[in-house]
């Protein structure tokens, strides 16, 4: 599904009722996100073959389910921590996402004298807890979660899951998110689109905090099926090209559905 912002110099905003095109022309001030401006990127056979094949399967056995529900199922089912419902991996993804934000929006209220270790404990805190417990052992000051960035030239928008500081040296910014991926054999997936993301929304940040540097990009793959967080630093070389992609993206985007 197709995600819109309005954009703002002081601040951004999320349009829930927006979820098309069609209604974004028709506000002004309207851009799309950054993974919706990537959609127009497609894999030749996860776009050309495997969504078609599971889709059509899908609609077949449950042929009374809504269109929208036969798409949540195409990405697969996980099973839910203590139901054991089989769930959408999207809404997996959702919680955990959620609970990572939860420790993180913890940390900055009470960043003297109180741990998160107070929370009460959640159902989701096997695959959530490893990624906090990753930036306090390396004495990362995380600075937000789930920030709204943009960019006016580019015309889009993205929401990081995380932007922290390193504690050593010059304290620089970098960027994090998170994938709830299942990885066969224990091997994480990571893909060129992580990188195109978190590129382009660190080029904003960049512009946003008025310095000198590019921010870092790490892209975490959380497994779920064994909880496990695996880290990928995209490299300067990665992070360049993922921006030059990002913005041929966003300009196609444009050319073709936004005007």
């Amino acid at each position: 599904m197709a995600h819109f912002y309005k954009y703002g110099k002081s601040k951004t905003l999320f349009q829930e009722d927006v979820t098309t095109p069609a209604k974004a022309r028709k506000k002004q001030g309207v851009y799309p996100s950054v993974t919706t401006v990537l959609s127009v990127i497609k894999d030749p056979f996860l776009d050309g073959i495997y969504k078609p094949k599971k889709t059509t399967e899908l609609a077949r056995e449950y042929p009374n389910m809504d269109w929208r529900d036969v798409a949540d199922l195409v990405y697969g089912l996980r099973e839910h921590p203590t139901t054991g419902e089989q769930i959408p991996s999207s809404e997996f993804g959702t919680a955990v996402h959620k609970r990572i934000e939860d420790y993180v929006l913890f940390d900055l209220q009470y960043p003297f004298g109180t741990t998160n270790d107070e929370m009460d404990r959640s159902i989701w805190d096997d695959w959530a807890k490893p990624f906090v417990d990753w930036y306090k052992e390396h004495n990362v000051k995380p600075i937000a979660a789930e920030a709204v960035v943009a960019c006016s030239k580019v015309k889009t928008a993205g929401s990081v899951d995380f932007i922290g500081r390193w504690s050593n040296g010059e304290g620089n910014y970098f960027l994090a998110d998170y994938k709830c991926r299942s990885c066969k054999g224990g091997k994480p997936k990571f893909y060129d689109k992580d990188c195109y993301q978190l590129a382009i929304e660190s080029s904003f940040l960049q512009q946003d905090k008025g310095i000198s540097y590019l921010p870092e990009c790490i892209s975490v793959c959380i497994d779920t099926d064994t909880c496990k967080h695996h880290h990928k630093k995209w490299t300067k070389a990665q992070v360049q090209h993922g921006i030059k992609m990002a913005k041929l993206c966003s300009k196609l985007y444009w050319g073709t559905r936004m005007t």
